[in-house]
């Protein structure tokens, strides 16, 4: 039996984030994913606008104990347009780096810089982070806050240069690098509202 490390994150703001589409103002939304190997957990942020957005949105993942060495952390800033998304930057830490910035249950406030896929930083995006007390897999089973989206048998990530999880050719393509599904309207994450996991 698997203990989990129940992971609260929240997705605060950014800024200085670069804007593709000059003329009108951005709509920006986060993709977080939490990712082991081949299994991707992933959730999206509601969208917010401006090069400055502010989304104080949180998430939770469950993180099995024996897995942390592994898995690692990623937020992906994408924006909206209306030939299809672009994603602007990502933002990838390994958890065990976020589990020795966290003690006592005490939640942590951090800066990165984020990444574009030639590695060149186009703005700034603040989370926070805790790592609330373990628990038994067979108490909550996850069904207290199920994931958005779970996927298995995806490809694991190769890296290339400057950018850390996206398959090279698919930058600025306006097609999204996650597993396809069928949402209707061609977006491949299910809608979610402020204040939802």
């Amino acid at each position: 039996m698997d203990n989990h490390s129940p992971l609260d994150i929240t997705v605060i703001s950014a800024s200085g984030l670069k804007n593709f589409f000059l003329f009108f103002r951005m709509k920006v939304y986060v993709v977080v994913s939490l990712i082991n190997g081949n299994s991707i957990v992933e959730k999206k942020t509601h969208s917010a606008r401006g090069r400055n957005p502010k989304w104080n949105h949180r998430v939770k993942f469950p993180v099995e104990e024996s897995a942390i060495e592994t898995t690692n952390l990623l937020f992906v800033i994408r924006q909206h347009r209306a030939w299809g998304d672009k994603d602007i930057g990502e933002v990838s830490i390994p958890v065990r780096e976020l589990l020795e910035t966290t003690s006592g249950g005490t939640e942590h406030v951090a800066d990165y810089q984020v990444q574009s896929m030639r590695g060149k930083a186009v703005g700034t995006f603040t989370f926070s982070h805790r790592f609330r007390e373990k628990a038994s897999t067979a108490q909550d089973g996850g069904s207290s806050h199920p994931p958005t989206a779970t996927y298995q048998g995806v490809p694991a990530y190769h890296q290339p240069p400057g950018y850390a999880n996206y398959p090279g050719g698919q930058y600025g393509t306006g097609q999204a690098w996650y597993p396809p599904t069928n949402q209707p309207g061609g977006y491949p994450y299910p809608p979610q509202h402020v204040g939802y996991n």
